[in-house]
């Protein structure tokens, strides 16, 4: 990132504003940008109350003078994020990092999302604390493909990306799609089984880049799927995972 762009970051989804990914570059390294959250407010940071959802993410872009070319965007919202995701991509925004948390419940195996949250019901449903959130790697992936950007790092929270032509014309090595470093796959929150997903598809998704398209119309173009998850742990004890199946 370093010495190649503005310092400009904007991320959601950060709660106190302790537990964030940009925190560092904001006290370190003397970045600068907002942070929203749902819950917290605090001028100093700056961090903003404020409730975001695929309808207005763009306007509150807008609202806090983003750049379309910032330098880091990180989203979190614990239930809509691969339909917010799309709505700031398809509107010209273009950070040069991306960075979105992800359900590491899904192995590459299922590309699925949560099915979106009713236009203007959105603040009468909430993530339960169970692993029906977000959405898959895979899913994300399959997004931000079609964007221009490519994974090049994850934990067992976030994944990362880069733009391709930035990478490109900064000489950068970027690993393939097949063998970047992730996603890692572990058990997280209880079960969440025969909850009805989004399976996110090839067909479809080619369709995010068209701004025609309603965030309704888009999020609706997903084939329902049910799913159930069985969950098993290594022999050797340590780390336990899900294996996902569609419900008959």
């Amino acid at each position: 990132m370093g010495g190649h762009g503005t310092k400009e970051y904007f991320e959601f989804g950060s709660e106190s504003g302790v537990e964030v990914n940009t925190r560092i570059l904001r006290e370190l390294y003397d970045w600068h940008g907002h942070l929203l959250d749902g819950g917290y407010e605090d001028p100093s940071i700056p961090l903003h109350k404020e409730y975001f959802t695929p309808s207005n993410i763009v306007l509150l872009l807008q609202k806090y003078n983003v750049n379309k070319n910032l330098d880091v965007l990180s989203i979190d919202t614990d239930y809509d994020d691969l339909w917010i995701m799309r709505e700031i991509l398809v509107a010209g925004y273009k950070p040069r990092i991306l960075i979105t948390e992800y359900n590491c419940n899904f192995g590459y195996e299922w590309a699925v999302s949560t099915v979106m949250k009713p236009i203007g019901k959105e603040e009468d449903i909430h993530w339960s604390g169970d692993c029906y959130f977000g959405a898959s790697a895979s899913a994300f992936i399959k997004l931000a493909k079609v964007f221009g950007y490519t994974p090049v790092w994850s934990n067992t929270v976030n994944l990362m990306w880069v733009r391709i032509d930035q990478a490109i014309e900064l000489n950068m090595i970027i690993p393939s799609i097949e063998s970047f470093p992730g996603p890692y796959t572990r058990l997280l929150h209880p079960d969440c089984n025969d909850k009805t997903w989004k399976l996110i598809d090839d067909s479809n998704i080619a369709k995010a880049t068209d701004n025609s398209i309603s965030h309704e119309e888009f999020a609706s173009g997903f084939a329902d799927i049910k799913m159930t998850g069985k969950t098993y742990q290594n022999q050797y004890g340590g780390k336990q995972w899900r294996i996902f199946k569609e419900v008959e």
